[in-house]
């Protein structure tokens, strides 16, 4: 009989799950060690794999001094292993001193031990033994390739990531158009104002399922909406080809007002990191919480979860810095230790601001129109 045994992390959850996608085949035990405050955790992983209840093993350190003490660790997994089971150790997860207890605890009985590299998308497996000189650490890759969705609910986030409105509303061609217009500063003042009274005054005024007929728009014929007599002018400037002709729908004013450049980030992601699931405008909240939060654009690569927050425009050092400790906060709290997080910007950064470093010191790495 098999027993695949992992240490459950509250941070990050995924090595746990990869381990045991890879190595479980029906029939095996599970085995989970945890502390006291990975409990939680625990019991969302189990629900999230489905295996059969009467195949599950727990053990929990409930009290500080056992989950701290070497002895007592080892003292504690030994009353429970036994000898007629082939144990797969799984050695990534909880504390480095948890670990040396378990495979401390393991080593008389008959056990494999293996690491789940993440930064590689490895498995390791290794011999601990007196023999430091014959390599027999053997290294493979991770087959299992995570959805977004999967990583998401993973981490015990809600969302919306199955749905299926998160993909580009125009082709590449033309946004990487409308970004060579903004990049450039094809766009006068006037082209400005009318972009920000679509922000202000349309945005939230139009339904998605009844566009506004750009003559009323022109002519100042919507309630409560400043009039835009060059709108037409500016669509054709532009190249702008509304979703119904003679009409602007909500979803053509997300896209000139910001949308776009979301797009065009997601294109380059697709471009640059060629990641196996990429989506945009992801909405994610914790259980029970009303406020939640959007993700411009999202992506997976090799189990890796990357995020792109998206602004095309930053006009002061403070609202960077605003941006930059929202985002930090949104990634340790929300998103995993496996998650990388990009700010995507038209600002430039300059010695003076030190944009770059500011951002790399929160763990963001900031992209701004020179790299762009």
């Amino acid at each position: 009989m098999k027993s695949i045994v992992t240490i459950i992390s509250s941070e990050s959850p995924v090595p746990a799950y990869l381990f045991i996608r890879e190595k479980y085949v029906p029939g095996d035990r599970l085995l989970f060690i945890s502390s006291r405050s990975a409990k939680t955790s625990m019991s969302h992983l189990i629900r999230i794999l489905n295996i059969p209840q009467e195949l599950v093993d727990c053990i929990v350190f409930y009290h500080e001094d056992e989950e701290f003490s070497y002895e007592r660790i080892c003292r504690r997994l030994r009353q429970d292993l036994k000898t007629d089971i082939h144990y797969y150790v799984n050695l990534a997860g909880g504390t480095r001193y948890m670990a040396l207890a378990v495979q401390q605890a393991f080593s008389k009985l008959n056990a494999d031990f293996f690491y789940v590299n993440l930064r590689d998308n490895t498995i390791i497996k290794s011999i601990f033994d007196d023999s430091i000189d014959d390599d027999d650490d053997y290294v493979y890759p991770i087959r299992r390739r995570m959805t977004i969705s999967e990583y998401l609910s993973l981490h015990g986030i809600q969302h919306d990531a199955n749905q299926q409105q998160h993909k580009p509303t125009r082709k590449e061609d033309y946004v990487q158009q409308v970004f060579e217009i903004f990049s450039t500063k094809q766009l006068n003042e006037s082209d400005y104002n009318i972009l920000e009274i679509l922000r202000e005054e349309y945005r939230n005024n139009i339904h998605s399922d009844n566009p506004l007929a750009i003559d009323k728009i022109e002519h100042g014929r919507v309630p409560h909406c400043e009039a835009i007599p060059k709108l037409s002018g500016f669509l054709r400037y532009i190249g702008f080809i509304p979703q119904r002709e003679g009409h602007i729908s909500k979803q053509d004013v997300d896209f000139l007002t910001g949308g776009w450049f979301e797009e065009y980030c997601y294109y380059r992601a697709l471009r640059e990191f060629n990641p196996e699931e990429a989506l945009i405008g992801v909405h994610i909240a914790r259980p029970g919480v009303e406020h939640d939060n959007e993700l411009d654009v999202i992506f997976i690569k090799e189990n890796t979860l990357y995020v792109i927050e998206c602004k095309s425009g930053i006009g002061s050092k403070k609202l960077f810095n605003e941006i930059i400790y929202k985002a930090c906060a949104l990634k340790e709290a929300l998103l995993g230790l496996n998650c990388r997080y990009y700010l995507y910007s038209l600002k430039k950064d300059t010695p003076e601001e030190s944009l770059h470093k500011i951002a790399t010191n929160m763990g963001i790495t900031f992209v701004g129109l020179t790299e762009l």
